[in-house]
């Protein structure tokens, strides 16, 4: 499917990626993390982003800040709804009665007996 050129892939090429099974994404999901970790050269492009990142007068400051910004600083660590909360409700209802008790708290670890 691929023939070394480099470059881009071809159209025909990334439409045949849709018809991987998860696991075959998965698996070269992986095979490309590896490869770019156990590359001597990541670290210089790395340096290299970062660079590019603090020059000002780089054309592509704006590409590299946003790249840095969402590998280095993701969304869900600065809202709300990227913690998870652990709270405990509790509803107390009978069957004839009307009342109902809520009764509202967080979760706290109790250690086991034994």
């Amino acid at each position: 499917m691929s023939d070394n050129k480099g470059g881009r892939p071809s159209k025909q090429a990334l439409a045949a990626t849709g018809q991987m099974t998860k696991r075959e994404q998965a698996g070269a999901l992986k095979e490309f993390r590896q490869r770019l970790l156990l590359n001597p050269r990541s670290p210089k492009l790395v340096e290299k982003m970062f660079d590019m990142a603090f020059d000002d007068e780089h054309k592509n400051q704006a590409v590299a800040l946003k790249l840095l910004a969402d590998r280095l600083m993701p969304v869900a660590g600065f809202t709300a709804d990227g913690k998870a909360n652990a709270a405990v409700s509790i509803n107390i209802t009978g069957l004839a009665e009307t009342n109902n008790v809520t009764i509202e708290g967080e979760y706290d670890d109790v250690p086991e007996d034994g």
